[in-house]
């Protein structure tokens, strides 16, 4: 995944966990996110982001 690839409202997965993306800071390379479950905001590197394209709530099951 390229930096420019990311937008507000996607959903990513990282290392500290799964999350929407709410805010996007192209000078740091960090992106900040909201959990999916309890909607808590946390940030990301850029570099700590999974490329997985099947990132979903934990509740949701793989096909």
């Amino acid at each position: 995944m390229n930096f420019n690839d990311l937008h507000i409202g996607m959903k990513c997965g990282s290392k500290k966990g799964s999350g929407t993306v709410t805010w996007i800071d192209g000078s740091t390379k960090t992106v900040y996110m909201s959990n999916m479950e309890n909607n808590h905001s946390f940030e990301v590197p850029f570099e700590d982001l999974i490329e997985d394209p099947q990132a979903h709530n934990k509740e949701d099951t793989y096909y």
